[in-house]
């Protein structure tokens, strides 16, 4: 049993949101919002079609395909996934095709989105019921009280709201992109499916961070997802290679999957959408054990196996104009170190600008981030503006930095005790799937700053450094300020081929400052350092 210590100002319960958020109007109007901005996005523009591709045989251009060379996953072959595409930015115009955009996007069926996103809200709603949730016992009498009640925030557990809420909003998400919407209309259908399972899926109260976690982590989530099934599949190819690319990629994009094989599209000879071919690819995975220790007897220090995949689609670093959300991104998956699912991080590329003839890049992106260990948990939503550049040191040596700050709409941290201890244990008489605290984490918006620099000898980036800041002003929780920072120092050894050894050096610091007068402030230190055998790939 984990014991956090804590002792919140308020009373712990839940409560309720100011009267001027509390009409249901809020989410709806986001969504016309974002439903308008995508109205104006232009159609892709469709690839030149390659030769068709049968069970066993090769494309005559295979050796210029784009990803990782002979890389294969549970029987599903990326190179042959991606081979005989061209990026975007080459990809000749053709006309469309029956009525779609692109030889081989989706029909947009507006209509068909939305009721798509409500079968989602049922089927989670039916799953509640099949588990005895006391919640999914809903009534129109439960609507309409909700309605009038409006907005609180709700005790759920750390898990349920930072992972389980953004990958039931990446659901929504990805039912806009089955159905021909584009990024800012599938996020406009996001906020529509979780603010309608907000007040009409459950008779809990709407939840205020449940709607922000689910619509802002759903489209970090569901973007990234949906991009990563396009790799899996190959819809130049036949026969039964086919039908395991679709297979698997469904297991990724389920929306998209099904929508596909109800369509036919799942084995129709087409050429991929192009704004879903990524420009490069790149991997590192990393296994070994780390070491944690702390300045506080509170958290032990500790030694345990971890694993941890970086994953870059395009190129984040690039120098170039972009107004395709996600076109360049990054995901880190870290297990194990002190839990299951140690940290997951989404960062995708919204906008890119050059500046100065090209030296410099501009980058909007959104952030999506969760970290849980034995020591601190935080989950954050953001979005931050970066300003970076290359500078060539040697003939093989690059340095690449950039700087970022930006706001944090909505993080989550634990909470620092004011004196006391209490265990964190579910209330054994209270109802299946009732949440009645207290929650041991607060809740808040506050800003973000950092930077980052990687050092690049030819193809490899042997060193890199990063620093993030993160401010949380608590609307939620004990009354504080939070300040998280943490630096990250990584060194990559090359062994053979892609084997090599990482070291890796890291400092956690958070403090807290207390809106109490005559409390002092609180300071919690960790450092980390890590050693792991690392496979990569580009």
């Amino acid at each position: 049993m984990r014991t956090i210590h804590a002792q919140r100002i308020s009373d712990g319960h839940t409560r309720a949101v100011p009267s001027h958020l509390t009409r249901p109007r809020l989410f709806l109007t986001f969504a016309a919002v974002l439903i308008a901005r995508g109205a104006s996005a232009q159609a892709p523009a469709p690839v030149p079609r390659p030769p068709i591709v049968a069970d066993g045989e090769q494309p005559d251009d295979a050796g210029a395909s784009v990803g990782f060379a002979g890389l294969k996953l549970t029987g599903l072959d990326f190179n042959a996934a991606l081979s005989g595409l061209q990026p975007p930015a080459e990809a000749a115009q053709t006309q469309p095709v029956e009525g779609r955009p692109c030889d081989g996007c989706p029909p947009r069926r507006l209509g068909t989105a939305f009721l798509q996103a409500t079968y989602i809200n049922v089927f989670y709603e039916l799953a509640n019921l099949i588990r005895g949730q006391a919640t999914a016992h809903i009534t129109p009498k439960t609507w309409w009280t909700n309605m009038e009640r409006g907005w609180e925030w709700d005790l759920d557990d750390f898990a349920v709201n930072q992972i389980g809420h953004p990958y039931q909003g990446n659901n929504y998400y990805t039912a806009g992109r089955a159905n021909g919407l584009s990024f800012w209309e599938s996020s406009a259908l996001t906020a529509f499916g979780s603010g309608t399972w907000e007040y009409f899926g459950e008779t809990n109260q709407a939840s205020l961070n449940d709607f922000i976690n689910t619509t802002l982590g759903g489209i970090a989530l569901g973007e990234m997802f949906h991009r990563a099934a396009w790799l899996v599949r190959n819809t130049r190819a036949t026969g039964k290679s086919r039908m395991w690319n679709e297979v698997g990629a469904m297991a990724i994009d389920p929306l998209t999957g099904v929508n596909r094989f109800i369509s036919g599209d799942a084995s129709r000879v087409s050429d991929k959408p192009p704004d879903m071919v990524p420009s490069e690819l790149g991997t590192i995975a990393s296994a070994g054990v780390i070491w944690r220790g702390s300045n506080t007897n509170e958290v032990e220090s500790t030694t345990g196996p971890f694993i941890e995949v970086d994953g870059l689609y395009g190129d984040v670093d690039a120098v170039v104009r972009s107004r395709t959300p996600y076109d360049a991104f990054g995901v880190r998956l870290t297990f194990g170190g002190g839990s299951a699912l140690s940290e997951a991080r989404v960062r995708g590329r919204l906008i890119g600008q050059p500046y100065r003839n090209g030296t410099l890049q501009l980058t909007v992106a959104q952030g999506y981030q969760y970290n849980a260990n034995a020591a601190y948990r935080f989950g954050a939503q953001s979005v931050d503006v970066r300003l970076g550049g290359t500078k060539q040191m040697t003939q093989r040596t690059s340095l690449w930095a950039n700087a970022w700050g930006g706001i944090t709409i909505l993080g989550a941290v634990d909470s620092i005790p004011l004196g006391g201890a209490v265990e964190e244990e579910p209330d054994p008489d209270a109802p299946q799937g009732v949440s009645t605290g207290p929650r041991f984490y607060d809740y808040g918006p506050g800003t973000n700053f950092g930077g980052y620099m990687s050092v690049k000898r030819g193809a490899i980036t042997f060193l890199t450094f990063g620093y993030e800041a993160h401010h949380l002003h608590v609307l939620d929780g004990v009354r504080a300020n939070h300040l998280l920072q943490r630096a990250r120092v990584d060194l990559l050894l090359p062994l053979r081929g892609r084997l090599g050894i990482g070291v890796t050096g890291e400092y956690f610091d958070r403090r807290t400052y207390y809106q109490q007068p005559g409390v002092e402030r609180a300071l919690f230190q960790f450092p980390q350092f890590r050693l792991a055998l690392t496979w990569s790939a580009s």
